[in-house]
């Protein structure tokens, strides 16, 4: 692979951030979209989509990049569905960098 093509990989490829909270989003979607979303259920998912995202990155790196992916997470609604902070979390994905 030339150097071109790694920067472009770079630069295109989602930031670990990003993959945490878009792994986040997708886990949303299997909840009961009737239920409110509750910050046990967000926690859960962010811890896993954490683990999964970091698994192979440095302790210290893995660490920026969860306080990041955490610090924007927005706050539940009184009685928001995990569908509908799914679709927030979206937004706030394109966002991130």
């Amino acid at each position: 692979m030339s150097i071109d093509t790694e920067l472009q990989h770079l630069l295109t490829r989602p930031s670990h951030p990003q993959q945490i909270l878009t792994t986040v989003a997708s886990a949303l979607l299997s909840e009961d979209p009737l239920a409110p979303l509750t910050l046990g259920t967000l926690n859960a998912y962010l811890l896993d989509a954490v683990l999964a995202v970091t698994v192979d990155l440095p302790a210290v790196v893995a660490a920026e990049v969860s306080a990041t992916a955490a610090r924007a997470l927005p706050s539940i609604h009184d009685g928001e569905t995990p569908d509908a902070y799914a679709l927030r979390l979206h937004t706030v994905i394109r966002g991130l960098r």
